[in-house]
């Protein structure tokens, strides 16, 4: 009971200070603020996809028989080749044309008695013009119909098989060409359905995917640990030895001073963390409940608990006050640079990849990122309240250390 009574006492007395010095918080508060929005603006604009790089390919049917027109307007309706290549269909005239100003990377040529060919068994090459201005795009396009030519050279197995067997039918020619469209519908059907010639693999990479979001939030991350040092330090009042020894001989300890001062700055980043978390979900229009809010409430607890373990920590072991607060800042430092706020950890090292698992800041991160860009419904707090354990035991242990270090 006299513990709690003494840390409610030191509660009032930081808060004191706090008021004390309510000149200077606005700039605190505010100078952070600006100097993450312009870093993170420089960063976004860096960033942002240009809708320009799309490749634009064009599509020329010189045979012009029913299955090639239907081939082609399929591939000109539906995108085939993946969203980020645009298909459309064009004369020979104006392909070359639109090739030569530029605005195709290449034109691929359906060429004359294609059908013929494909149902007789011969060769079918399908001819490719790519613009030597864009040699990327055009190597891409040339891959891409390599792999459409390797789905026509099985279909034309197929068809030259059922053509083989409908000549030994008492069938006529004009049945014996309905059976072999319907094959050649049947292929089409399979390359539209199955594989669409492209598989595509989809990597979440929120930085290039939802540049604007991702560091939005990671700017808010970054803000609320700048606040929570800032204050820690402001309100951190160097006693002299004289009172030191004191209060020690009233049953002060030094343990209940920090858990005071701890609990003043958790407060503080708590209402500022979620204040600012409501205003950055506002001004990027994200679909955020109640209980989203909850959920992050959680997890920001959890970090600024953790963080202020580990500022006290290093404030019981550094007795300078100059080291400590050097100490200090070159560990939030790294702490904010493990998180992925600063850099994603997709692009981390291996090594340093297995050791983010046990980084508080890392697991905190990836979980707002979670709630509020990818909308998740549960969070895994379980990691971060065993690692808020351990650095808890590790406070009481430095602080018993420190105590009968003093007696």
């Amino acid at each position: 009971m006299a513990n709690l009574s003494r840390i409610v006492f030191f509660l009032k007395q930081y808060q004191k200070q706090i008021q004390k010095k309510w000149k200077s918080l606005p700039l605190l508060l505010v100078f952070p603020i600006l100097i993450i929005g312009l870093i993170f603006l420089i960063l976004v604009s860096l960033l942002l996809p240009d809708e320009q790089q799309s490749i634009e390919v064009g599509l020329v049917d010189l045979d012009e028989s029913e299955e090639t027109t239907m081939l082609v307007d399929l591939i000109d309706e539906a995108s085939l080749l993946g969203s980020y290549i645009h298909i459309k269909k064009y004369t020979a005239e104006e392909a070359q044309s639109a090739l030569d100003m530029g605005t195709l990377s290449a034109y691929v040529t359906f060429p004359e008695n294609f059908t013929t060919d494909l149902y007789q068994g011969h060769p079918v090459k399908i001819p490719i013009m790519g613009n030597q201005k864009q040699p990327v795009k055009s190597y891409i396009i040339k891959e891409l119909l390599n792999s459409m030519t390797r789905y026509i050279a099985s279909a034309q197995a197929n068809i030259l098989t059922i053509n083989q067997y409908a000549k030994s039918l008492p069938i006529e020619d004009a049945e014996r060409q309905e059976i072999l469209l319907n094959q050649f519908n049947q292929f089409m059907l399979f390359t539209l359905s199955k594989d669409n010639i492209i598989q595509e693999e989809q990597i979440s990479n929120l930085t290039t995917t939802s540049p604007v979001q991702y560091y939005s939030i990671a700017g808010w991350f970054i803000l609320i640990t700048i606040w929570m040092l800032s204050i820690y330090i402001l309100i951190g009042k160097e006693d002299g030895l004289a009172i030191q020894n004191r209060m020690r001989l009233y049953g002060v300890t030094r343990f209940q001073q920090m858990v005071s001062r701890m609990l003043l700055v958790f407060i503080y980043g708590l209402v500022l963390g979620l204040i600012s978390l409501f205003a950055f979900i506002n001004l990027l229009k994200i679909e955020f409940y109640f209980s989203d809010y909850l959920r992050a409430g959680i997890v920001i607890s959890l970090y600024s608990l953790l963080l202020l373990l580990v500022l006290a920590v290093i404030e019981l072991i550094f007795t300078s006050k100059k080291v400590s607060l050097l100490v200090q800042i070159s560990v939030t430092s790294i702490v904010l640079l493990l998180s992925g706020a600063l850099i994603p950890t997709l692009y981390f090292p291996e090594q340093i990849k297995a050791i983010l698992p046990f980084v508080f800041s890392t697991e905190a991160f990836h979980w707002l990122t979670e709630l509020v860009l990818k909308g998740r419904l549960f969070i895994d707090v379980m990691p971060l309240l065993l690692l808020m354990l351990a650095g808890l035991g590790i406070f009481m242990g430095c602080s018993l250390w420190k105590e009968r270090a003093k007696v």
